[in-house]
């Protein structure tokens, strides 16, 4: 939670001065375009008037006499002029915070739905980890069941197998066990593999306390020089044993 906090206001603060550098450029270069066009007609306003590099000198032209009477006058209509109009009007430019305002507005929006599904998706996760440490801390807190304990282990030897027989005890602080199988496996002189053998005990129902004796035959005619016995439950999971037989351990062990 702690990083998922950090990284969003990392972002967010790298987005905060990404846009603060973007309106900082977009007003300077407002400002000097604002600068160019005045700079601009201010020198149009101080230029002078175009006069022709060279005058020919012709001799004027007679005027005809208009003829005028005194029921007549003559209006004289003076014209303003285009270019001293045109010139000095004042261009009032359209703004431009208008598209900005809106870029901003946009840019903000995506970043606090960013942080919201961020801080969501972590409060949702957050019940889930409560219960899976809940979880974990009960299996911890729970301890294992006691494994079986091996009181006696004796084989025999025919032509083609190897008959292992023993007596298991469940502990008197055990849980009730039910249908468990024994397995032996065989090795030769090299440790390598011979062949297995698998067979239920002979007690099927196993309380804290009982005792009970198995056999297990494994079909194998090379030469065993070790084996090793597990056990499994019924649903298929490993039961440790521990070796409580009296006197020294066989060397088939």
């Amino acid at each position: 939670m702690d990083t998922t906090l950090v990284t969003v206001t990392l972002l967010s603060l790298g987005m905060a001065a990404a846009l603060s550098v973007i309106v900082w450029r977009m007003l300077r270069d407002e400002k000097q375009r604002s600068d160019a066009r005045v700079a601009a007609l201010a020198v149009l306003a101080a230029r002078p008037s175009a006069t022709p590099a060279t005058r020919v000198q012709t001799a004027p032209a007679p005027i005809a006499p208009v003829k005028t009477t005194a029921a007549t006058p003559i209006k004289t209509t003076i014209l303003p002029s285009a270019a001293s109009t045109t010139l000095f009007e004042e261009h009032v430019p359209e703004s431009p915070w208008k598209n900005r305002l809106a870029v901003m507005t946009a840019l903000g929006l995506a970043l606090a739905s960013v942080i919201l599904f961020a801080l969501a998706a972590n409060a949702s996760r957050s019940p889930a980890r409560a219960a899976a440490g809940g979880a974990a801390t009960t299996s911890t807190s729970t301890p294992a069941p006691a494994g079986l304990e091996l009181i006696s282990l004796r084989d025999s030897r025919q032509a083609n197998a190897l008959t292992i027989t023993g007596l298991v005890r469940n502990p008197s602080h055990g849980v009730p066990l039910e249908r468990i199988a024994v397995t032996a496996y065989t090795f030769d002189e090299k440790g390598s593999f011979l062949a297995s053998g698998r067979a239920l005990i002979d007690v099927t129902a196993l309380a804290p306390g009982d005792e009970s004796p198995f056999v297990v035959s494994v079909p194998v005619t090379d030469t065993v020089a070790r084996y090793r016995i597990g056990f499994r439950g019924e649903d298929g999971r490993v039961i440790a044993h521990v070796d409580k037989r009296q006197g020294p351990i066989a060397a088939n062990w």
